[in-house]
């Protein structure tokens, strides 16, 4: 099967293409932007499923991070799956 990607004659290292852009100059010309990338395979459904969870960052002590380090590896269960239930255990 062919390769859907194509090489420039003049293909530009990477460190040669940083050194562009560091310098302010434009770079979009090394780019094909006519095609969206999509994560996923190509028949319906493929890809990795969502697990319906929201990503979100929130600031712990340095104690409370050991703390639930040391449940989780007692229960082996994940970090997450700690505080989930932490949460769910409060009402």
């Amino acid at each position: 099967m062919k390769s859907k990607t194509t090489k420039t004659p003049n293909a530009t290292a990477s460190a040669k293409l940083e050194e562009r852009f560091d310098a302010g100059k434009d770079i979009s010309g090394y780019f094909d932007f006519s095609r969206a990338i999509v994560w996923g395979g190509k028949r319906a459904g493929a890809g990795r499923k969502p697990l319906g969870k929201v990503r979100k960052q929130v600031l712990l002590s340095k104690a409370a991070v050991k703390k639930i380090h040391a449940i989780a590896k007692r229960k082996k269960e994940s970090f997450s799956s700690v505080i989930e239930k932490a949460c769910a255990a409060l009402g």
